[in-house]
C-alpha cells in the first residue's frame, strides 16, 4: 500500500495549524474526502504543502507529521476532495481515514487590514475599557450569527463558572492588536 508517498526526511514546521481531517477515499484515482474545520476552507484550498497528523487529540511521541504535496483541491458537497502526489488508488486514500490535516501558519494567505485568522487570536490577553484583564482567548466558536471569543477567566470570581463568551462584533470589540497580543473590548465580567 503506497499511502501517498511518505516523503521521509522532511522536517515538519513548528507552526503547524490543524485545519481538518480525512474522511476516506473519493473515487478510483487516489482522491480523498477532507472535512475542513472552517466553512470556507480558504487555506486548505490554497496551500500545496499539507502535513498529516495521526488520528487522536495529540501526535503520539516519537511520530512525525507526514508531508504531502497537494496537486489538486476542490469543493465537494460540504467539504473538499484533495489529491496529492503518490496517492493513486482508493486503498491508499482510505488507509489515511481519520488522519488530521495541518498547514504551516506561514502558508496562510495575507488578510486585509482588520481581519484575523482565529489561530492568531488564541492566547491573546483580553482587556476591557476599564483596564480590567478579563483573561486570555482559549478558542473561538461560531453561533451561526457571528463568531464568539472564548475567554478563560483571569480570576475565578463569585459564581464564575466556565469561559466568558464575547461576540466578535464591532459593538463589543474595540481593537485587536496583534503586535501587543491584546484585545480591547467593551465588556464587563458581570454580563
Amino acid at each position: 500500500m503506497n499511502q501517498g508517498a511518505a516523503d521521509t526526511g522532511a522536517r515538519a514546521p513548528v507552526d503547524l495549524v490543524e485545519l481538518g481531517f480525512l474522511r476516506g477515499a473519493f473515487g478510483l484515482h487516489g482522491w480523498t474526502h477532507v472535512q475542513p474545520h472552517s466553512g470556507d476552507a480558504q487555506v486548505l484550498q490554497q496551500a500545496r504543502q499539507w502535513w498529516l497528523l495521526r488520528p487522536g487529540a495529540a501526535q503520539p511521541a516519537g511520530s512525525s507529521p507526514l508531508p504531502r504535496e497537494v496537486t489538486a483541491v476542490r469543493a465537494q458537497g460540504t467539504g473538499l476532495v484533495a489529491k496529492w502526489r503518490g496517492c493513486e488508488d482508493p486503498e491508499s486514500a482510505q488507509a489515511l481515514k481519520g488522519w488530521r490535516v495541518a498547514v504551516s501558519r506561514a502558508q496562510f494567505p495575507r488578510l486585509p487590514d482588520g481581519q484575523f485568522y482565529w489561530v492568531d487570536l488564541i492566547g491573546m490577553l483580553v482587556v476591557n475599557r476599564s483596564g480590567q484583564q478579563l483573561g486570555a482567548v482559549r478558542g473561538l466558536r461560531n453561533n451561526g450569527a457571528h463568531d464568539l471569543l472564548e475567554v478563560e477567566r483571569a480570576a475565578a470570581g463569585e459564581g464564575a463558572a466556565g469561559p466568558v463568551l464575547i461576540p466578535m462584533v464591532a459593538a463589543y470589540i474595540d481593537a485587536v492588536d496583534i503586535a501587543t497580543q491584546r484585545i480591547l473590548v467593551d465588556w464587563d465580567l458581570q454580563w
